[in-house]
């Protein structure tokens, strides 16, 4: 499952009510919808939750992500805090039990998805800090995908590439992108930037190539960065 996210103006931004049926992977899941029905769009009935990245079914601990959310929601009513966004066809959302539980925040906390720091900008201030903290603490407890000394992220497993994980100085684990201050490699034709390390740095035809000294001067030239990158 390769991940992109394609974000449309939002057609609704509220909270929307829904059953779950089904669970596709640790990151994804079925709804039923049990509210609101006139302002989703038709066929559109998958969840890809928001701010997480779970590892997939082929890889390790990717059956355990799935089960683990499957018991957190399968057959229950849920609210989804969605925004808008798409990815593939799905609703980009946050998902919450009754009582208020944040369930992309569960598998964070289990050790059984990434906290997505490509897509943070996406989420509230509150939810980049409390997202960030479980990793973090999950991280530092060993839990779950961090219980192997050099676990893979998601991205890496979808696209074979290799990525560093980058702490900071409070050893919070961030973006590799805030520590790179390299040479980047543009796309002329869609105005993305990529770093080495990017899933698609050396897919760029030579025809649109355009290296840059670093990520100030592609911004500058009116590139924004890739959001598929580590």
């Amino acid at each position: 499952m390769i991940l992109i996210l394609a974000f449309a103006p939002a057609a609704f931004t509220q909270t929307l009510g829904a059953k779950v049926t089904n669970i596709v992977d640790g990151d994804t899941i079925v709804v039923a919808w049990t509210n609101n029905q006139n302002q989703i769009p038709l066929a559109v009935n998958q969840i890809r939750l928001e701010g997480i990245d779970a590892p997939e079914h082929n890889q390790a601990f990717g059956d355990a992500s799935s089960k683990h959310l499957s018991d957190l929601v399968l057959s229950r009513e849920v609210n989804l805090d969605c925004s808008g966004g798409m990815s593939y066809g799905r609703l980009v959302c946050k998902v919450l039990l009754s009582n208020g539980e944040d369930v992309d925040l569960e598998q964070i906390k289990a050790g059984l998805a990434w906290h997505y720091k490509q897509y943070r900008k996406f989420q509230s201030a509150t939810d980049r800090v409390a997202y960030g903290d479980a990793e973090d603490a999950a991280r530092r407890a060993h839990t779950g995908l961090w219980s192997v000394s050099h676990p893979v992220q998601p991205q890496d497993f979808r696209h074979g590439t290799q990525s560093q994980i980058c702490l900071d100085n409070n050893d919070h684990r961030i973006a590799c992108s805030e520590n790179y201050d390299g040479p980047v490699r543009g796309n002329h034709r869609s105005k993305i930037y990529h770093w080495p390390g990017c899933p698609n740095y050396d897919d760029i035809a030579d025809h649109n190539r355009v290296e840059f000294p670093s990520a100030i001067a592609a911004e500058s030239a009116g590139f924004r960065a890739a959001l598929n990158c580590p």
